[in-house]
């Protein structure tokens, strides 16, 4: 299964002669990293207002199975960053 990408997008309402119309803006994306071999698949959102800034999206889990800090996001427990980018 390939990379597949998603638009994030946004309605803009506004009023032109009267009439109410509706833009939509792109304003970022998705995108999802299919499970292969020993990796988990993952997600990766990408905001146009945060340029070179990607966001890592995880399933959540119970406040009690979370990870006590930062360094347990590691391989195995997750997505492996360094396989996303």
């Amino acid at each position: 299964m390939a990379i597949r990408r998603f638009d994030i997008i946004v309605p803009k309402t506004y009023e032109q002669h009267g009439e109410q119309k509706k833009q939509w803006r792109n304003v970022g994306t998705l995108v999802h990293f299919p499970a292969s071999g020993d990796k988990n698949e993952g997600y990766r959102l990408e905001l146009s207002m945060f340029p070179n800034t990607n966001f890592y999206v995880f399933e959540q889990r119970p406040r009690d199975s979370r990870p006590a800090s930062s360094n347990e996001l590691e391989p195995g427990n997750g997505i492996n960053i360094d396989d996303i980018s």
